[in-house]
C-alpha cells in the first residue's frame, strides 16, 4: 500500500454496522498515518464537504502546488435505487441546500455505471470526437492520490467497503450481459494504491479469476504490484499501464511510479502470468519528447511483451487551463505555440484540445514509427481521439474505429489482434432496445 497522510478520514455510519467493512477500514488506519476518523450520517454530508480540509482539494488549476495526500471517506455500496430519497431527507436536514448537486459516491450509489462516449443509451455508435466503446464500468473508490499536473480528479477518495454484496450484485450484472466480456474498473481512480490492506481490488481479481471468459481491467499509474503475485488470478485479470516518459513521470505525474517503475511492474505481472498494456495517455510533448520516447519504448520492448499498445496525446481542456496547471518552460515551444494559436477558434471538437489536429497526428506518427522499430505485429491504436483522426491514421494503424482492439474497451480479451464484431452492434444485439442489461 502508497504510505499517505491523509488530512483527514471520515466513515459513513453505515461501516460501522458491518464487521468485515471495520476490519478494512482498521487495516487502512494501521498502515496509514491518519488522524483519527470522524462518524458521519448522511444528514451530515453537506457539512462535511463544506470543511476546509475539502475545498483545498478540488480542482486542477494551481495543481501545482497540491502535494498533500487525499481526505477520505469511507463508504458502503447502496443498491437499493433509492437515491432520490436520500437527496430529498439530506435537503430537508439542511435547508436551502440542494442535494441534487451531490456525487452518487457520496451517497454509496456509484458502483457500476453505464459509459457511452456522452451519447444516449439509443444512440449506440461513435461519438464523433471521442471514440471509445460502449459498456459497463466498475467503480470501488473514485477520486485519486497520484496529484498529476494536469489532472481534474479531485483530492480526495471516497471508498465502499462492502465487497460482499458488491461481488454479488456484480455477479448479476457479469450475467445480465453476457455480449461483454472485459471490465474496466475505476477509470477515475487507481484501485491498486491501498491493496493488499483494503482487501477490494484484490476481491474482484479473486471473483473474475472463477471466470473461464470474463476479464477484469486494472488502468494504472501505480508501481504497487506485488499483492497480484500470490492472488489467484488465472490470467483473468489484464494489468492496463498509463506509460509517460521521464520528465512528464517525474516532473508532472508526481505522486505516481516513474517510467521505469510502472515497466519494472509490468514486467512483474507478465512474470506472474497476468496480461499486460501499455496506453502511452495522455502524451505530453515536453521538450526533448522524441528522444525520451524512443528510450521508453525500447525499455518497454527489452522488458515486456505487451498484449496491445494504445496512445492519446493530451487533451480534455482549454489552453489557458493547461497554462494554469503546467508550466509551459517544461513544453516543446513548437506545440506550445500550436496550442496558442489555435486557442482563439470554434473548435470542431473541443474534446480534443488544446494541440491541433496536426500536431497531435505529427506525434502518433512518431510512437508508430519506434514501435514498429521495435515490434512490427504488436496492435497499436489511437484511445479516445476524433473520428477524424481514426480516418486519418486508420490505414497506417491498420485497424478502424469499428475493429481495433483497444486498452480497456468491453469485448477486448488477451490475445486479439482485431475484434470479430462491432462492439456497438453488439450491444445492440443483446439489448435490441439499445439499453444496458440491468442488476
Amino acid at each position: 500500500m502508497y504510505t499517505m497522510k491523509p488530512p483527514a478520514v471520515f466513515v459513513s455510519d453505515r461501516v460501522l454496522k458491518d464487521d468485515a467493512c471495520m476490519r478494512r477500514l482498521t487495516a487502512f488506519m494501521k498502515t496509514t498515518q491518519a488522524p483519527a476518523w470522524e462518524v458521519i450520517r448522511d444528514e451530515d454530508i453537506p457539512a462535511m464537504l463544506a470543511r476546509p480540509v475539502w475545498k483545498r482539494t478540488q480542482g486542477a488549476a494551481g495543481a501545482r502546488a497540491q502535494v498533500f495526500d487525499p481526505v477520505f471517506f469511507f463508504n458502503t455500496f447502496r443498491f437499493d435505487n433509492r437515491q432520490d430519497e436520500v437527496r430529498r431527507r439530506i435537503s430537508a436536514a439542511n435547508p436551502g441546500f440542494d442535494a441534487g448537486t451531490l456525487q452518487d459516491c457520496f451517497l454509496g450509489y456509484q458502483h457500476f455505471t453505464w459509459f457511452n462516449s456522452g451519447q444516449s443509451h439509443d444512440d449506440l455508435k461513435p461519438c464523433p470526437d471521442h471514440v471509445c466503446r460502449p459498456c459497463w464500468r466498475l467503480h470501488l473508490s473514485p477520486g485519486c492520490p497520484h496529484r498529476c499536473a494536469y489532472c481534474g480528479l479531485p483530492g480526495f477518495m471516497v471508498v465502499g467497503l462492502n465487497m460482499g454484496e458488491y461481488l454479488d450484485r456484480l455477479d448479476r450484472l457479469v450475467r445480465a450481459n453476457p455480449w461483454q466480456l472485459t471490465y474496466l474498473v475505476d477509470d477515475a481512480s487507481d484501485v491498486l494504491v491501498y491493496e493488499p490492506e483494503l482487501n477490494l481490488f484484490s476481491e474482484l481479481v479473486r471473483y473474475f479469476g472463477t471466470h473461464e471468459d470474463r476479464y477484469l481491467i486494472a488502468h494504472t499509474k501505480s508501481a504497487n504490484v506485488d499483492f497480484l503475485r500470490l492472488l489467484p488470478h488465472r490470467g483473468k485479470t489484464i494489468a492496463c499501464f498509463s506509460l509517460s516518459a521521464n520528465t512528464q513521470s517525474t516532473r508532472l505525474e508526481q505522486g505516481a511510479g516513474t517510467t521505469d517503475e510502472r515497466i519494472a511492474a509490468a514486467r512483474k505481472c507478465q512474470a506472474w502470468g497476468l496480461p499486460i498494456r501499455f496506453k502511452f495517455k495522455p502524451i505530453i510533448p515536453v521538450r526533448g519528447w522524441r528522444d525520451e520516447a524512443r528510450e521508453m519504448i525500447r525499455a518497454v520492448f527489452d522488458q515486456t511483451r505487451p498484449d496491445n499498445l494504445s496512445m492519446t496525446v493530451f487533451m480534455w481542456m482549454r489552453f489557458e487551463e493547461m497554462a494554469s496547471c503546467i508550466d509551459l518552460d517544461l513544453l516543446d515551444p513548437k506545440f506550445v505555440d500550436a496550442a496558442r494559436a489555435e486557442a482563439a477558434s470554434d473548435w470542431e471538437h473541443p474534446r480534443t484540445r488544446p494541440f491541433p489536429h496536426e500536431v497531435r497526428r505529427e506525434i502518433y506518427e512518431f510512437y508508430y514509427r519506434e514501435v514498429r522499430a521495435r515490434d512490427k505485429a504488436v496492435p497499436l491504436t489511437l484511445s479516445t481521439e476524433s473520428l477524424a483522426m481514426w480516418r486519418e491514421l486508420g490505414p497506417l494503424l491498420g485497424v478502424n474505429p469499428v475493429n481495433y482492439t483497444c486498452g480497456c474497451g468491453p469485448c477486448a480479451v488477451p490475445g486479439l489482434r482485431t475484434l470479430p464484431a462491432n462492439p456497438w452492434t453488439a450491444a445492440r444485439r443483446i439489448l435490441p432496445e439499445g439499453r444496458p442489461g440491468a442488476t
